[in-house]
């Protein structure tokens, strides 16, 4: 007995062994993936990211509708209204489009209905997108001593607002925004709601906004006052007595092209013009963002070239300045140089993180949103983004910058998952050999690859491996 008793004692070690061998061996397992997933993507810059959002502008979101009911003095009978008001406005911009006046932002009822739901789904989008944008791309507001910007299309001034949420930096800078709208009504409404906002953020931070030395969007930037605000009344074109260093419009073209019977190419040619004769020569920029459609993006893809003619490189998303290779079309009938339906180009993210209250607004006037998408392009003059981007057009290099413009894609054939993708030598289809599970929009720097020749035979797209 105690022979048998020494002979069991003597397993205990060697089951202890297994465990602990195990153990290792899954460490290292784990170990060797992540060292896969690192070399496989050495940089990873993701286009949505929550971190990047500054927790005094988390706050704002999150209680935005109180903001608006507080600002626009509207009664608890008032709020309940909005749902129908919600809807039948979201018909107005849709469906019923053709009928809608053009002033009919000037409409106390529209506008309330408006900030209280598209207003706040802006403001998540673009907050979102703003404060993960490369710090390159507000150069030209922090380098001038006296920036001036210029919002076309402002209506309740979303995009002042949402630069001020996203970009703290931006906070101490005395910057003179010009916002230019049809609607008077629209302007003195985003006015109010920019100052209040401000206020609140400059009372939570004490003058300063979230301290983070790893992220340029959330480092600290003291200000007492927020940017000054000069309403300019007069549609796209109105004269302004000051040019600027930044301009920016956004969800305007969808509206402005819609029913125009010009050539797309020449529109876009002549409002690039347009927009551009409003800045200064040097290192000033354009910020560009419309819907995720693919009629906004093909527009926003034509604006981008039109651009790019007139020497301003695109910092984001664009991973180069060469021909785009997800132009977007507006008929089904378009094919791309391979014969297979063109691409287009729009990013988008799930909104579990949005405002809870505004989830539960949007079911309520029956618009109940899972996805939050769009289309942009920033551009940039200046001779330092000119190397940037004659630097990041070399084949030779051993590293190339993807921009991931899909969400996750089963490919049956070639038993994988894999993403659509933006690069340099066109659009490729990423094969996700390493696990890294990319994010829609996220900027990946990988190895360039060795082997161009591979497409895939549904969509034409270049085969590369991450």
């Amino acid at each position: 007995m105690n022979e048998n008793n020494g002979k069991i004692a003597k397993k205990f070690p060697r089951s202890e062994n297994k465990t602990v061998n195990r153990a290792r061996s899954h460490a290292h397992r784990i170990e060797k993936r992540d060292s896969l997933k690192s070399k496989a993507a050495s940089i990873r810059r993701e286009m949505f990211s929550q971190a990047a959002i500054p927790a005094e502008s988390k706050k704002i979101i999150e209680n935005f509708d109180d903001i608006v009911a507080d600002v626009r003095n509207l009664s608890g009978k008032q709020r309940v209204s909005l749902y129908g008001a919600i809807k039948n406005l979201s018909h107005q911009l849709t469906d019923d489009r053709n009928s809608r006046r053009l002033g009919y932002m000037n409409e106390a009822g529209y506008i309330s209905a408006y900030i209280s739901y598209f207003m706040w789904w802006n403001l998540v989008r673009q907050v979102s997108l703003f404060a993960n944008l490369p710090k390159s791309a507000f150069t030209s507001l922090v380098n001038s001593e006296q920036p001036v910007a210029i919002d076309v299309g402002s209506g309740t001034l979303t995009v002042v607002i949402a630069l001020w949420l996203a970009r703290p930096e931006l906070r101490s800078k005395k910057i003179t925004w010009y916002c230019m709208d049809l609607s008077q009504t629209a302007l003195s409404a985003g006015e109010d709601l920019f100052l209040s906002i401000a206020a609140k953020t400059i009372r939570e931070t004490g003058g300063e906004g979230t301290s983070d030395t790893e992220n340029p969007a959330t480092s600290p930037s003291a200000t007492t006052e927020p940017w000054k605000i000069v309403r300019v009344k007069g549609a796209f074109g109105t004269s302004i007595k000051e040019k600027a260093d930044f301009i920016t419009c956004a969800n305007v073209f969808n509206e402005i092209i819609q029913n125009n019977e010009m050539p797309t190419d020449f529109l876009a040619k002549k409002y690039a013009n347009e927009l551009l004769s409003y800045l200064k020569n040097e290192d000033s920029a354009v910020l560009l963002v419309e819907p995720g459609d693919p009629h906004s993006a093909r527009f926003i893809s034509l604006m981008r070239d039109a651009l790019i003619r007139q020497k301003y490189s695109p910092v984001a998303p664009c991973p180069h300045a060469g021909t785009c290779p997800m132009a977007g079309r507006t008929s089904g009938k378009t094919t791309n140089a391979y014969g297979k339906n063109a691409k287009w180009c729009n990013f988008a993210f799930d909104t579990e993180s949005a405002p809870s209250r505004l989830l539960k607004l949007s079911e309520k006037a029956g618009l109940p949103k899972e996805r939050a998408s769009l289309s942009f392009v920033i551009s940039k003059k200046s001779a330092e983004e000119s190397k940037t981007s004659t630097a990041s057009k070399s084949k030779t290099a051993e590293k190339t910058f993807i921009r991931i413009a899909s969400d996750f894609i089963r490919l049956p054939d070639l038993h994988k998952s894999g993403y659509y993708a933006c690069s340099e030598f066109g659009m490729l289809l990423a094969i996700d050999e390493h696990g890294i599970q990319p994010k829609n929009g996220e900027l990946l720097q990988i190895k360039t690859p060795e082997d161009l020749s591979e497409r895939d035979k549904k969509s034409g797209a270049l085969i590369v491996k991450i």
